[in-house]
């Protein structure tokens, strides 16, 4: 038996429009979800929430602001704590991913076979300095991109987890996204699982 899984989808276009590459991933990837919500930041064309529909009821529309780290917050919250805790893993995955190029069943096969806590698809280098100036470790981390996050039932459940999200300050711009949440959530919770 497989992993109970949620799928977080961050969705952003100026106009709203649902590109046919979203809905070849999304075509793709939600037959291996228990529950898909996406998350819209900003517009969502009648066309789009079509698109959507064909994989989940669940849509929430908001307002663009906090870039996709507050989607994801605001998605964890609207489903709740203690019913995040029923899945086994959950997947935060963004718009500006493209693909399957292979079938995600020998993706999933293969990481469920790993005791890991959280993983994701693409790794960022490490630089010896903060590009931003604004990454609380003052270089920058070897880190997974947050395009793609799939996070394990350990974590979800820990009080780390939920305090990363609860304290999660206003994202204004692009590089508070990268420093207050990408560049630093594998090295924080790598120490947390420690």
């Amino acid at each position: 038996m497989g992993m109970k899984r949620l799928l977080i989808y961050f969705f952003y276009d100026r106009e709203g429009k649902v590109d046919r590459y979203v809905d070849k991933m999304l075509e793709g990837i939600c037959g291996h979800m228990d529950t898909c919500l996406v998350v819209c930041n900003g517009l969502l064309s009648p066309e789009g929430r079509k698109i959507f529909q064909k994989y989940t009821s669940q849509i929430i529309v908001r307002e663009n602001k906090g870039f996709d780290v507050w989607a994801y917050k605001t998605a964890l919250e609207y489903v709740g704590w203690e019913q995040l805790e029923v899945y086994d893993e959950i997947i935060m995955m963004n718009f500006t991913i493209m693909g399957p190029i292979y079938p995600f069943q020998e993706m999933f096969d293969t990481m469920d076979k790993k005791n890991v806590d959280f993983w994701g698809l693409t790794l960022f280098h490490e630089s010896d300095n903060d590009p931003f100036g604004k990454i609380k470790y003052d270089f920058l981390p070897l880190h997974i991109q947050s395009h793609f996050i799939a996070v394990r039932k350990n974590m979800i459940k820990s009080r780390e987890f939920k305090e990363y999200w609860k304290s999660m300050p206003m994202i204004t711009c692009y590089e508070e996204a990268v420093c207050w949440h990408e560049a630093i959530f594998t090295k924080h919770f790598s120490r947390c699982s420690a």
